[in-house]
């Protein structure tokens, strides 16, 4: 295979994962925040019914279970679509939102400036996950033409 057929597979690849990833993330999206909506909406609802702290603590602890519970739901599929590097980005992607959030508490950044940062550290988290398949993918075409040159 020639190198324009590798770098033409290779960005097929990766355009076709970006895309599919994008639908079916949008879609888990989705389904996530409508389903957690649901069981907050019904949480606050019931907390209003009750106002002891115990019973708010067991209306809290109850809705935390619900939602863990739905994301546990989605978790291979959520895998899947960010392979092959989010994986291993995202103990440091974590990191640094919540080094965010806590700027905005101590009120260093504001909300919209969260959201901006969240977008672009989320845009370059993809960016990176793509480009990494993309490598991947073209390492993996390029080892047959390799070995034919070593022989």
């Amino acid at each position: 295979m020639t190198n324009k057929k590798i770098i033409t597979v290779m960005l097929l690849v990766t355009i076709i994962h970006f895309l599919v990833s994008s639908v079916i993330g949008y879609y888990i999206a989705v389904k996530i925040g409508t389903q957690i909506g649901q069981i907050v909406a019904g949480g606050l609802t019931e907390t209003n019914d009750k106002k002891s702290e115990e019973d708010a603590n067991r209306i809290y602890q109850n809705m935390k279970t619900k939602s863990d519970g739905i994301l546990e739901r989605w978790k291979f599929i959520r895998l899947l679509i960010s392979l092959p590097a989010k994986p291993l980005m995202n103990p440091f992607l974590g990191e640094l939102r919540k080094n965010q959030i806590n700027r905005v508490i101590a009120k260093e950044i504001t909300k919209e400036q969260l959201h901006t940062k969240g977008t672009i550290i989320d845009y370059t988290a993809n960016f990176l996950n793509l480009l990494s398949l993309g490598l991947l993918v073209y390492i993996i075409l390029r080892i047959p033409k390799y070995k034919e040159m070593k022989t």
